[in-house]
């Protein structure tokens, strides 16, 4: 109770400032004049005169100004900063308007980077030491977002490199990873001007690259060849070759202590990450087991039954099954609160972990969504239907469609502060940059 009393009290503080705060003086006036003027009467004496309705008015005006306070101007100037703190940026905008101290207070630097930290969270540390404009950070925050909103003066790029079908892709603020039919696994980098490079290519898989995930210590691939690898990010060289599974490894995942994979074997495998010394076998799907995430204790997977299951690593017992889908599933995301499912059934729904409740469900795709990605606030999704889509994570409203941006089935998709980057079989890697043309210091981490 204590904190939904703090969150209403903050609330309601919010709202009084924005409605009352800065339209003080037109509507206090309004108020005076109401107070002071004599109550309406509809009777009439024609005999008995009275001063008209607008001296009366001009009266009150007048008795009222000779008492208007500014109560900004007369509070400590850091309890003008706690309040103005509360407001949205409209409203900062708004108050610069009202007086020469009111503008000099809403221009304040700290003030501007209490409100970017309030409303957008971390301000990441910028590659130089600048001095950093917080008022001219969070406009560019929203235009960034604006961008994201509407899918306008994006850069679309497409990179070429492999020689067949391109099925998984991970990346950060300095390379890009992706795995292949060709066997291969490639980095990528950026090069002066606009232009990307291969600069590296790992081969030891005898089959195609399904599914691969990485950290600044390893790279873990799976492949067709039954074979989950490991890889050193130093040496580049192949430090452990998991073998357990009886058909191709569809995905993978790990943490500080595990690795996880599942199989078209319709398994599950854990294994201890330093020495590969096998943990769990999970059983319980009827079909194959194509997508898995864990958070902590618990992982989640989505198998071609259509069914998700929830499961606790340290039991290896299923916690919860999650029904709804009519098709098979095809990819899953879990973040330990919420489970975002797409299928075979051209639909991506989103769950509570907790309850197995189905909270929402987005529709618009017209082929398999065949991957998925989502933070807080949105999920993007890569379909056999050739499409990329964004969607309101809260609302399930679809905001933007990038139509046929490949030439074939889209295989993985996954994005960042100012980048979507998908692959396909079309053998492209494509990347969409929102933040083209833009100054993104301290808007996004660099790795």
């Amino acid at each position: 109770m204590k904190a939904d009393t703090n969150t209403n009290s903050s609330h309601t503080t919010a709202i009084c400032i924005k409605h009352k705060l800065f339209r003080y003086f037109r509507k206090h006036s309004i108020r005076q004049l109401q107070l002071l003027s004599p109550p309406s009467d509809s009777r009439i004496d024609e005999g008995f005169q009275q001063p008209s309705k607008t001296t009366t008015k001009k009266s009150s005006f007048i008795t009222f100004n000779r008492h208007k306070i500014d109560f900004l101007f007369h509070l400590p100037i850091e309890l003008s900063y706690i309040i103005l703190s509360y407001c949205d940026q409209k409203t900062i905008f708004e108050a610069c308007h009202v007086s020469i101290y009111w503008s000099q207070l809403c221009k304040d630097n700290h003030l501007w980077r209490h409100l970017y930290v309030q409303h957008h969270g971390t301000i990441y540390p910028a590659p130089f030491n600048t001095t950093t404009d917080y008022r001219t950070l969070y406009e560019r925050k929203l235009e960034l977002l604006e961008r994201w909103k509407h899918g306008e003066q994006v850069k679309m790029q497409a990179i070429m490199g492999h020689n067949d079908s391109i099925y998984c892709v991970q990346f950060d603020g300095t390379k890009i990873v992706t795995g292949s039919r060709d066997r291969t696994i490639k980095f990528w980098r950026t090069t002066s001007g606009t232009g990307v490079e291969c600069y590296r290519t790992l081969r030891g898989h005898i089959a195609s690259v399904l599914c691969l995930q990485y950290d600044d210590r390893i790279l873990v691939s799976g492949s067709s060849d039954h074979t989950v690898r490991v890889w050193s990010m130093q040496s580049f060289d192949v430090i452990l070759c998991l073998r357990g599974h009886d058909s191709g490894v569809l995905d993978v995942c790990f943490d500080e202590h595990r690795i996880a994979s599942c199989s078209k074997d319709a398994t599950i495998r854990v294994w201890e990450r330093r020495s590969g010394q096998a943990l769990l076998r999970l059983l319980g799907h009827r079909g194959p087991v194509n997508a898995i995430q864990f958070h902590g204790t618990r992982l989640v997977s989505a198998s071609g039954d259509a069914v998700i299951k929830l499961w606790d690593l340290e039991s290896g017992l299923c916690l919860r099954d999650f029904v709804g889908h009519s098709h098979g599933l095809a990819c899953i995301g879990f973040d330990g609160k919420k489970i975002v499912s797409g299928s075979n059934d051209n639909k991506i729904k989103v769950w509570n972990a907790d309850t197995g409740e189905c909270i929402l469900t987005c529709e618009g795709h017209t082929g398999l969504v065949r991957s998925l990605h989502f933070d807080k606030d949105k999920i993007v999704s890569g379909s056999y239907d050739q499409s990329i889509r964004i969607w309101n994570i809260h609302t399930g409203e679809c905001l933007k469609t990038f139509t046929r941006c490949h030439k074939s089935w889209v295989f993985d998709v996954t994005f960042n502060e100012t980048k979507i980057i998908s692959t396909s079989q079309d053998q492209r890697i494509l990347i969409i940059d929102f933040a083209y043309n833009m100054d993104i210091n301290h808007l996004i981490k660099v790795d």
